[in-house]
């Protein structure tokens, strides 16, 4: 016996043996075994000896591992082995424990179990959109974490990191929140870590071609390449996701009708009218089958593509650099502010609530309200000492 401590551990030599084993003089059931390797390296690894009752006076000594030399030192090894005597004398089983701790599932097998069993009942594009979040967010931070494991800290220093766009990560939260709602189906953890995490506060994007700065934008669209340009007139007078508008196929258009099908958009199967321009859009694409807006009806455009073409017509034509999505702000604040009402909005536009829709009243209104005050301020007719409205007046109107 001896005193295992660092000094006496990097000493240890077994000599022609190829196994020596030494029992700690502090610590009763605390050892460590040097072991020669087939290339005739030594291994030294930490150990403990319990001692289970059979039957009747008869025990049964067991070693439980606690590790390699190179990963505990002396006192460390030494505080973990009087833990696991202290829980054997109480009755608990430390080498069970550790091994369903290394069975354990892992984020990883989280995350396969989840894919192949949770997300075929979701909506194919929700299915696309979870899976692509937990490759490229989630896997990354998490992936070797044991799923019990998983903390509110954890899932905290995750939003807090912010690798991404605030509303990406509010996203990923959301998508490992159901996970994590799926695990505890699963009985791999008893709670959800990421109730009462904060997300990042969102503000609602408002960006939208007006009046001033159309004629540009539809003039710089006559130099954009065919099919981009077609898609991006269609974007503009529909309102249309650019995920429907890439995906939209012949096989759902009905021109004789102005109707076209649509099976699976984010709030479900609708009919969307096609108002005669956009009909026309569609007619001169130059093939019947396939994608409409495609250069052969084979292959759908590529979004990065399209945002870029998108890009080049608004630097050419002089006006703040918008996304496609903006396109869909666009055509339902000009349909707002042609006196379109709330229930008229939700449908053409395909949301699934009013809320959405009076959003967009509510700016048509404020933008009209804009406009009378701007026609009094101008006409003066209670010819005031002076004009007042670029002053409190436009401030109140801002704060609206």
């Amino acid at each position: 016996m001896a005193v295992i401590s660092d000094h006496f551990v990097s000493r240890i030599s077994l000599g022609t043996k190829m196994e020596t084993i030494v029992r700690d003089s502090r610590l009763t059931g605390f050892a460590i075994r040097a072991r020669r390797l087939a290339d005739s390296s030594i291994s030294k690894v930490y150990f403990v000896i319990v001692e289970d009752r059979a039957t009747g006076t008869t025990r049964k000594r067991r070693k439980i591992t606690i590790g390699d030399s190179n990963r505990f030192t002396a006192d460390e090894a030494r505080e973990v082995a009087a833990q696991m005597l202290q829980a054997h004398a109480m009755g608990d089983d430390p080498a069970r424990e550790r091994k369903e701790k290394k069975e354990a599932p892992t984020f990883n097998d989280l995350a396969d179990s989840f894919v192949k069993h949770y997300l075929p009942t979701k909506k194919a594009r929700t299915a696309a959109d979870y899976a692509e979040r937990i490759e490229r967010r989630l896997r990354p931070e998490f992936g070797k974490d044991k799923v019990a494991a998983i903390d509110a800290k954890a899932v905290r220093d995750f939003v807090k990191a912010g690798k991404g766009r605030p509303t990406d990560t509010n996203r990923a939260l959301a998508v490992l929140s159901s996970m994590m709602s799926y695990a505890m189906e699963e009985e791999m953890r008893r709670d959800n870590p990421c109730l009462g995490v904060r997300r990042y506060k969102e503000t609602a994007r408002d960006a939208w071609i007006d009046d001033l700065d159309m004629p540009a934008f539809l003039e710089a669209l006559e130099n954009a390449p065919l099919p981009y340009a077609d898609l991006l007139r269609f974007l503009v007078i529909t309102g249309w996701r650019i995920s429907e508008a890439r995906e939209l196929r012949w096989d759902v258009v009905d021109l004789r009708r102005g109707v076209i099908r649509l099976s699976d958009t984010k709030t479900g199967a609708q009919d969307r009218q096609l108002s005669e321009d956009a009909a026309t859009i569609i007619k001169r694409r130059s093939h019947v089958a396939g994608f409409v807006f495609s250069k052969t009806g084979r292959t759908m455009l590529d979004a990065k593509h399209i945002n870029a073409v998108l890009k080049q017509v608004c630097l050419s034509a002089g006006i703040e650099v918008i996304t496609a999505h903006a396109l869909r702000h666009t055509a339902a604040t000009w349909s707002a502010l042609a006196g379109a009402p709330a229930f008229e909005l939700r449908d053409t536009f395909g949301w699934s609530t009013l809320a959405m829709a009076n959003r967009y009243v509510s700016k048509a209104e404020r933008l009209a309200r804009r406009g009378v005050e701007r026609t009094a301020s101008a006409i003066n007719v209670l010819r005031r000492p002076e004009n007042t409205f670029n002053g409190q007046n436009e401030k109140n109107l801002e704060s609206q």
